[in-house]
């Protein structure tokens, strides 16, 4: 009883564990892929932002960021989904 109440999963009967490692699993793998896939998408328009920014000024060292903004980024795009 100690067990089941500290567990993230507890199940009364093995009959129920193909259902959790099916469905449950399935669904959890989806919101990984979409975790990942999006943690992806941020960083790669973040790094094109800056590639293009960098482009049209020449790649003259201008700051297109403060620092701040850039550690706000992607605090702010973490939380927002």
């Amino acid at each position: 009883l100690q067990a089941a109440r500290s567990a993230d999963v507890a199940i009364s009967q093995f009959r129920f564990l193909r259902k959790l490692l099916l469905v449950h699993g399935s669904w959890s793998y989806q919101r990984l892929s979409k975790l990942i896939f999006f943690s992806f998408y941020k960083n790669i328009t973040f790094a094109l932002t800056l590639f293009w920014y960098s482009w049209f000024n020449d790649f003259s060292g201008q700051i297109a960021f403060e620092g701040w903004s850039m550690s706000y980024y992607n605090v702010i795009f973490t939380i927002l989904p």
